[in-house]
């Protein structure tokens, strides 16, 4: 049995341009982590936040319409490495002096990236996070009804709104 979940993926130019910062501050961690030869001085292994970038870089769209459904399989091994970066970034907020070394690499990146702080990477990741951990069966629901060509179907159109209302509860969503 896999451990992949069907997550609904939102169009929008906001949610495209919070996943690639998250995407961009994850691949410049796991390109300087290696260079270092210290595993630990990012909090994390190299691997962990390569996969934890790949993931969320499948994220983001350039078609931003409203009416496009997107729908992406999420291992559920690579949630955890998504997670396990959360973690090691709200440390890096908190000033964490294990965290250190990681608010020092990110700092410059995120100045530079329409003059973005921690505070603000942790949010979007945040969001990121709401929308790749949704444990709801409407995404499921909506992907068969989707893949056997039904978007019109009563359940699919019910699939979408809990899915939008879960969204907007996670500020994801207008």
């Amino acid at each position: 049995m896999s451990d992949d979940r069907p997550v609904l993926l939102p169009s929008s130019c906001e949610w495209s341009e919070e996943a690639r910062l998250v995407g961009g501050a994850l691949r410049t961690v796991q390109a300087a982590a290696p260079a270092t030869g210290d595993e630990a001085r990012y909090v994390l292994s190299s691997l962990t936040w390569q996969v934890a970038a790949e993931l969320v870089e499948k994220c983001p769209t350039i078609d931003h319409h409203h009416s496009n459904i997107r729908i992406m399989l999420v291992p559920e091994h690579d949630l955890r490495a998504l997670w396990a970066c959360y973690e090691a970034l709200v440390s890096a907020h908190e000033e964490d002096v294990e965290a250190t070394e990681l608010a020092n690499l990110l700092s410059p990146f995120l100045r530079a990236y329409d003059d973005t702080d921690l505070e603000g990477l942790v949010a979007c990741l945040g969001r990121v996070l709401s929308v790749l951990s949704l444990g709801i069966d409407a995404a499921g629901t909506l992907a068969t009804h989707l893949s056997l060509k039904q978007h019109d179907a009563p359940e699919a159109v019910d699939a979408v709104n809990e899915i939008l209302t879960a969204w907007r509860k996670a500020g994801v969503a207008p």
